[in-house]
């Protein structure tokens, strides 16, 4: 114990400290994506002849003090959640130490040109399943320098992320005591060579870029509505005053489409005849389809009832109402995961009062179909576009199932009012910059409270809105119909890279073989 207090008040405690300020500033709203390139240089040195023990201690608490750093604002939605992320998320870190560790036992001093796939690798599998949480892939630093990534197209955020991990790799092995000169210029040089080709690319692919013929207008109403008032009955009909107010300023400019963000009818609108009845009223007042987030349920078999956050588009002139229910849910804020093989842990959360929701996930990706006036020859057809709902447009393979179904342009609903004016809304706004890249779509995002923005096949943010005010944004997307390398063959190399931390395991494994061999016959 005395042993472990003297090593716990040693240069390792600030080197953790150091990793989690850099992932700290690293991620938006603070343009310092440029800490990312040696955010990972403390934790390297930090594992620097650590035991396999010390070494998941050590990555588990650097990893508390990343994520201390990054995810605080979940306190402001719920402070049990809040301590349960702080806790569980490092082991990702801790994997992660695990994983350094046996590299280095099995490949000696050269492992650290296998660190880069062992990063992006767990960041691949961490973005997988129920319990999927991609939000801090290290990629998403890169959000501003949209010069730098447009090779997103190809590789997605996780070939971002691996760009940055081997940076971090050169700048830490430029750092090591006993480099020679020589070693030392090669690693500059190296250096050089990672920045100069990803903006040589950018700068190619900016150049290429052609605006499509074909554009409509949009028009994304913030309401900024409290999110713990808006539930209050007492307070619905302020609600859609607020929204009904805006749409009407809105609709001064023709939009072809109105979208309000998630749940701004905090009702079940299908099932409330009166609510109903005022909505379609105003769409056909106003002529113009209205897109809208709203809670919404129905009966599964055996009669169990199913809730779920959903999205539905009113039209003008139509009584049928186009749905999409939202498929990835927030584990443990949305729905406890895989509850069919942990029903006990719902059972005891439940008993704790832990605030977490019961949605149930929608049946599938569902596209969105109406008659819009098309620009600039005003011909009429059906255009076809994917309502991404919060959450869900960190997941770079779910969204491009919607592009993949023929979505011409994307629509992010979020409110992220739950998270006050914290580093949090602007870390998800800057997540659908990688969206928008990946899939060469238009995305026009509608929050509650902000930032509400377009964001063009490049990347570029337009007209972002501030937190906690009123808007009514009003622009222009492109009707694309264009295929990237991701779209059209998914995420080959976050699984590429996943596999790919077999080989030196493989490859150490026959070295000892060999060696043994030679040892036996007497050869060494």
């Amino acid at each position: 114990m005395a042993n472990f207090r003297k090593s716990f008040r040693s240069i390792d405690v600030w080197l953790a400290v150091a990793a989690g300020v850099a992932f700290g500033l690293a991620f938006p709203p603070f343009r310092l994506g440029f800490l990312a390139y040696w955010a990972l240089v403390p934790l390297f040195f930090l594992l620097e002849g650590k035991g396999f023990g010390s070494a998941l201690r050590w990555s588990y608490l650097a990893g508390f003090f990343v994520h201390l750093a990054t995810l605080y604002w979940i306190g402001w939605v719920t402070v049990p959640g809040a301590l349960g992320a702080l806790l569980v998320l490092p082991l990702f870190f801790a994997l992660y130490g695990a994983g350094h560790y046996a590299l280095h036992q099995t490949l000696g001093p050269r492992f650290i040109y296998a660190l880069p796939f062992l990063w992006t690798g767990i960041e691949y599998l961490r973005s997988l399943g129920q319990i999927g949480f991609p939000w801090l892939s290290l990629g998403y630093t890169q959000a501003y320098y949209t010069w730098l990534i447009q090779y997103a197209s190809v590789t997605s955020v996780f070939g971002v992320s691996f760009w940055v991990v081997w940076i971090n790799v050169l700048v830490y092995d430029y750092l090591r005591p006993g480099s020679s000169s020589g070693k030392r210029r090669l690693l500059l040089l190296l250096l050089a060579a990672m920045f100069l080709v990803p903006y040589l690319h950018g700068q190619w692919v900016i150049r290429q870029y052609r605006e499509a013929r074909e554009k409509i207008r949009l028009a994304l109403i913030q309401g900024n509505i409290d999110p713990y008032r808006k539930w209050d009955l007492a307070f619905l009909d302020d609600n859609m005053a607020t929204y009904e107010r805006l749409t009407a300023e809105a609709v001064h400019h023709r939009p072809a489409l109105v979208v309000w963000p998630e749940t701004a009818l905090p009702l079940y609108i299908r099932h409330e005849e009166g609510y109903l009845r005022w909505m379609r009223e105003h769409v056909e007042e106003w002529a113009s389809p209205v897109l809208s987030g709203a809670p919404d349920y129905d009966y599964g078999p055996g009669g169990v009832l199913r809730t779920y956050n959903a999205a539905f588009l009113f039209e003008p002139g139509r009584t049928e109402i186009q749905w999409y229910a939202k498929i990835q849910l927030v584990p443990f804020g949305e729905r406890v995961p895989y509850q069919g093989a942990l029903g006990w842990f719902k059972k005891l959360l439940d008993k704790l009062e832990m605030g977490e929701g019961d949605f149930s996930p929608g049946p599938g990706v569902r596209l969105f179909e109406t008659p819009l006036v098309v620009l600039p020859d005003s011909s009429v057809r059906r255009v076809r576009f994917g309502t991404v709902i919060c959450y869900e447009s960190v997941f770079p393979d779910l969204v491009r199932r919607f592009v993949r179904g023929g979505a011409e342009f994307l629509v992010v609903i979020t409110n992220d009012g739950w998270f006050g004016k914290t580093s949090g809304p602007y870390q998800h706004a800057r997540a659908a910059v990688f969206r928008a890249i990946e899939t060469r779509r238009w995305v026009a995002r509608c929050a509650n409270t902000g930032v509400s923005c377009f964001i063009d096949p490049l990347g570029r943010m337009l007209d972002a809105t501030q937190l906690y005010r009123e808007a009514v944004v009003i622009g222009e997307v492109e009707l694309r119909r264009d295929e990237t390398f991701y779209l059209k063959h998914g995420n080959v190399f976050g699984v590429g890279v996943t596999c790919a931390n077999v080989i030196p395991f493989v490859l150490g494994l026959r070295r000892r073989a060999v060696w043994k061999r030679l040892s036996t016959s007497g050869l060494t």
